[in-house]
């Protein structure tokens, strides 16, 4: 086994496998078409004359030489992020702002704790936190640095990094005729009030072709809560957001269609613009249990 043909990209790419355990959602993670990552991962085990993968249902397992591999690759880039980081505070004298933009009202949850664990590293770098409404134009005239968002924006000029998956739920009154039902459809909504959090999730809604008899928008989670717990309509909420409330049986949660829709949110930045202190906020961000969080 040659391990002189690994290089730092090769390691990330083997990690990222490992830790999707599927190609489409690992060259999506990467940034490259699937073709391109199964080209580049047959490159490598062809270099080591080894298969570091084999694939079961689907899944791309590690063999127990990827198996070592993997530890090298978590060594390694564990290493080069740690090197990076004492050198940005050298150089940088652990100072400077981080201003970050958001289009979930929910982060606020768990936003805090990353700002928590990144300032362990970075002490003295302030944080501005506002709401974004134009991504592009934001990034572009550096009103923010990194933008937190759920929309699908396709756009080459951004850099995406996945963060986490909400399973979106409808909430409900706990004495709700609709709590009888596993789930609920759009066409549950017809002749309801829905209170939401944005005009976007309106037009969201509208697209079903559902027909609800009112709309409310309401920019502050918990005052919608309480709207709802008082009876004026049903809201959209990540379930892990409601949690609390739920357990308590304050309100009643259904996932939304019988294959529940769920939404991926991502941090958005443009790379040329990205200093070592911001990568380490990403890094943290992107590992961050949100359910621990809360």
């Amino acid at each position: 086994m040659v391990m002189h043909n690994l290089e730092i990209k090769h390691l990330k790419l083997i990690k990222t496998i490992s830790e999707t355990r599927n190609m489409t959602k690992a060259a999506s993670r990467l940034f490259i078409t699937q073709s391109a990552l199964s080209q580049q991962l047959k490159g490598i085990e062809e270099k080591l004359e080894v298969k570091l993968f084999s694939r079961n249902r689907k899944k791309m397992i590690l063999t127990n030489i990827g198996k070592k591999v993997l530890v090298t690759a978590h060594n390694v880039l564990e290493t080069l992020e740690d090197t990076e980081l004492e050198i940005a505070q050298m150089v940088s004298g652990d100072t400077g702002e981080i201003k970050v933009g958001t289009q979930c009202v929910f982060c606020y949850k768990w936003l805090p704790d990353a700002m928590g664990k990144f300032r362990n590293s970075f002490p003295n770098i302030d944080f501005e936190i506002g709401s974004s409404d134009d991504v592009l134009n934001e990034l572009e005239s550096e009103k923010y640095d990194l933008i937190v968002t759920g929309a699908p924006l396709n756009d080459t000029r951004l850099t995406y990094q996945p963060l986490f998956e909400d399973q979106m739920v409808c909430i409900m009154p706990s004495d709700h005729p609709l709590t009888a039902k596993p789930f609920v459809d759009y066409q549950d909504f017809n002749n309801e009030s829905l209170i939401l959090n944005s005009e976007r999730g309106k037009q969201l809604i509208q697209q079903t072709k559902s027909s609800p008899g009112r709309f409310m928008i309401v920019n502050q989670p918990q005052a919608i809560i309480e709207m709802v717990i008082a009876g004026f309509g049903l809201s959209v909420f990540p379930r892990w957001a409601v949690k609390p409330q739920v357990d308590k049986k304050l309100i009643a949660a259904r996932p939304i269609t019988k294959t529940c829709i769920s939404l991926t949110w991502n941090i958005v930045y443009l790379d040329r613009n990205l200093s070592v202190p911001q990568r380490e906020f990403i890094n943290i961000v992107s590992k961050l249990n949100i359910r621990d969080a809360l």
